[in-house]
């Protein structure tokens, strides 16, 4: 719990051309006589199938609302897919941004398939070209998604032609190829057409389309991306002078690593956009708006480049004009200026390591704006109110924070009152489970218990291992052993935010572990085994294509994987697996331990990535909980069906849920685990004769302290333990003919073999 919660006695104040420095203040001219360009609003994009990752709930809110705490983004641009049968996966958040008010335009990366070919391959992928016999075609496409929008709640402000046509791994155009379109085809798009969307505002792909009267007749929004874009090359004359509407429709920062972005980061995207508004742009659209070095993070919280945005955003709003200010006051101090038949908006961006003085001069207001209340963003504030400012003879003074972005409104509802207190967060702490069953514990984290001194908290964001798991402000758990940490934020109603993190440490009194790789046993013929540097030990195991799901286990003996393992501590055991299923026709296989009832291993975990998935039956709300002795015993799996690949298994009574790829296996092979003799850690385990009649040797290279054998249903048949490790013994076996595994183990390693028995 956080210390007692401080107060303020006086929570409001009006300043008036307060000096907060000895040195001499910078002067901000401001004129609302001299209009620019209008606005049209600040956005982002998301897009469903890129990430895997939706926009859900508390994202939408957090983006599109414009309360305190929100960012109040106007903009959000889609993808177009180029098959229409997953147009559905971006409405809700579409939907959603369309009734908050904001307005949606979309771009394509590729048209059909049909209607393009492969161009060449680079290092960035594969660049398609769409065939000129196909443009009228693309323009139907083009207007069915338009249509398909529009019925659907989501009227389109805008369709971009193509994504970045100047760059790689999708269709590239030549410049001459887009004229042609655009004079052409381009008046059949039944919605204001943005083009060319070039990669870096590169003018050999731009001037063509301007300078053709024609061509230029028909796009409505000159679109733009600034990677790789020099500050100077932000402003260009042409545009200007043919009378074009820009947006700036894509780019990002801080991609590489997580790491990358710091309040610095942030900073350097709050001058960008500064001078993306003096350079005329009517539009800022960054990249993406859920993602690490996006606005809201995977956790659900708004990042420091969603709050740069939001000193835009929440307080800029569509329509406003830019008027004139002197851009660079002074210095690495930058200012722009907005307004509205009512209302007036000042941002300045202060990339200096100390405060700044700043002298304000209004000149030509006529909309009676009298005062403006300021917000600043940097390091440790974030939208934070700091007081109004009466507007007195035409100026006011002010100090902006060093490495600061800071708004001066004349509608300040948007952000949090002045001399807010900040919520206190409590979700539990720590806490300490112990274990003596190797189950799952269920408990409720209480972020209810949190509190806002001076209002109330309005919302709560749970967060485990990076990722948002849940809006509500209690939530159950079930955990199994480990350390597990969940971060709670909270946010009150006047947009601050607290988080606390809380550590459930489940720990277990039992000890047992057991690691299995999968292809270190006799492989029958219907199982391929394969080669992967993501597997344990390099491989896994498939079943041959062809088999579809049975209804019941194979009784072939080609079909089952058989492994021994000896159990220290009796207890509950939960199997886990390694596994990769690729679809839901792929994703099962029959196991059972010694000579138990079959499960109907069903559901696997899926995806195009190894994954632990724990046994269940058929559901994955009922896994598997064996009771077993101590003492040896088996594990069989057999195939229900193909393409479910197999890498690796783990028996425990711990309740500890595995990771990555596990720990070492004492069964590991190194050889290829079809020949009676396997190779087991480079040592060779060896039978004869073989066949056997009753009689024969075993032999090892290395010391085993224990001898097991069973028939190829798993059912043991003998078992023997010796008081010295030893190399070798001879075995006297009175059974039926057949197929029979031999396996020894010492106290780290197992090691087995097929024989033979024929009489």
């Amino acid at each position: 719990m956080k210390g007692k919660f401080g107060y303020i006695v006086a929570i409001s104040i009006v300043l008036s051309n307060i000096q907060f420095l000895t040195a001499k203040a910078q002067i901000v001219d401001v004129d609302l006589s001299q209009e620019h360009q209008i606005i049209r609003g600040f956005g982002g994009i998301h897009i469903n199938s890129w990430t895997g990752r939706q926009l859900n709930e508390d994202m939408q809110e957090k983006a599109f609302d414009n309360d305190p705490g929100e960012i109040g983004l106007t903009i959000f641009r889609l993808q177009i897919d180029p098959d229409s049968n997953r147009w559905n996966a971006e409405l809700p958040a579409a939907q959603y941004a369309v009734n908050k008010g904001a307005i949606v335009f979309s771009s394509p990366w590729n048209p059909p398939a049909h209607m393009r070919e492969v161009l060449r391959t680079t290092q960035y992928g594969t660049d398609y070209v769409l065939l000129p016999e196909y443009y009228d075609d693309y323009v139907i496409h083009l207007n069915k998604y338009i249509d398909y929008m529009n019925r659907n709640g989501v009227p389109l402000y805008a369709i971009s032609v193509q994504n970045e046509p100047d760059w790689h791994g999708w269709t590239v155009w030549t410049a001459q190829e887009m004229l042609k379109f655009i004079k052409e085809n381009a008046p059949g798009i039944n919605s204001r057409v943005i083009a060319p969307e070039s990669l870096g505002y590169v003018r050999t792909s731009i001037d063509p389309l301007l300078n053709d009267s024609v061509a230029n007749s028909h796009i409505d929004i000159l679109g733009t991306h600034l990677y790789g874009t020099p500050i100077a090359n932000y402003y260009y004359p042409l545009v200007y002078e043919k009378g074009k509407e820009i947006w700036m429709t894509e780019h990002l920062f801080g991609s590489d690593s997580p790491e990358l972005n710091t309040w610095s980061l942030a900073l350097e995207m709050a001058e960008e956009i500064n001078t993306s508004m003096d350079a005329r742009m009517s539009a800022f659209v960054y990249w993406y708006i859920r993602r690490f070095y996006g606005l809201i993070n995977d956790e659900g919280n708004i990042t420091d480049k969603g709050y740069v945005l939001s000193q835009f955003s929440k307080f800029i709003r569509p329509g406003s004009f830019r008027v004139s200010t002197n851009f660079h006051p002074m210095a690495n101090v930058s200012a722009t200026a907005y307004k509205t038949d009512s209302s007036l908006v000042i941002i300045v961006v202060n990339n200096n390591s100390t405060p700044v003085n700043l002298d304000f001069n209004i000149q030509n207001n006529n909309i009676g704006v009298d005062s403006l209340t300021k917000f600043t963003s940097s390091e440790s504030k974030k939208v934070q109110n700091e007081g109004t400012f009466k507007i007195e003879s035409g100026s006011f003074s002010a100090s902006v924070d060093a490495q600061s972005i800071t708004t001066f409104t004349s509608h300040a509802a948007q952000g949090g009152k002045f001399g807010n207190l900040s919520p206190v967060a409590s979700g539990g702490g720590e806490i300490e489970i112990t274990d003596s069953l190797g189950t799952t514990h269920k408990l409720t984290l209480k972020g209810s218990e949190s509190a806002d001194p001076d209002g109330e908290v309005v919302k709560y964001s749970w967060s485990k291992e990076g990722l948002q798991v849940s809006m509500l402000p209690d939530i159950e758990v079930e955990l199994g052993v480990g350390n597990h940490i969940y971060i709670l934020t909270v946010t009150d109603n006047d947009g601050a935010t607290d988080t606390d993190t809380v550590i459930i440490k489940v720990t277990s009194l039992n000890n047992t572990h057991v690691w299995l790789e999968a292809e270190c046993t006799q492989v029958g013929a219907n199982w391929d085994i394969h080669s992967s540097a993501s597997c344990s030990n390099g491989k896994y195991l498939m079943v041959k294509p062809g088999v579809q799901a049975t209804s019941a286990p194979s009784s072939n003996s080609a079909d089952h994987l058989i492994y021994a393992f000896h159990l220290a501590e009796s207890g509950s055991y939960k199997i886990w697996g390694r596994t990769m299923a690729p679809t839901a026709n792929d994703d099962s296989y029959w196991v059972r331990v010694d000579n138990g009832e079959w499960t109907n291993w069903n559901g696997i975990v899926g995806g195009s990535t190894w994954q632990w998935d724990d046994v269940h039956n058929q559901s994955n709300d009922n896994p598997m909980a064996y009771v077993l002795d101590t003492g040896y015993h088996t594990l069989t799996v057999c195939f229900r069906e193909d393409g479910a690949g197999i890498d690796k298994f783990y028996l425990t009574n711990t309740g500890q849920v595995p990771g990555a790829m596990g720990e070492e296996a004492f069964n590991c092979v190194t050889g290829t685990g079809n020949n009676s003799d396997i190779t087991m850690n480079n040592k060779i385990l060896d039978i004869f004769p073989n066949p056997v009649r009753s009689n024969f040797r075993v032999e090892s290279n290395e010391p085993f302290n224990q001898l097991l054998i069973y028939d190829i249903n798993g059912h043991k048949v003998m078992e023997k333990s010796y008081s010295t490790a030893t190399l070798s013994d001879n075995i006297h076996l009175t059974i039926e003919n057949g197929i029979y595994m031999l396996q020894v183990f010492n106290e780290k390693k197992s090691f087995i073999a097929k024989f033979i028995v024929s009489k």
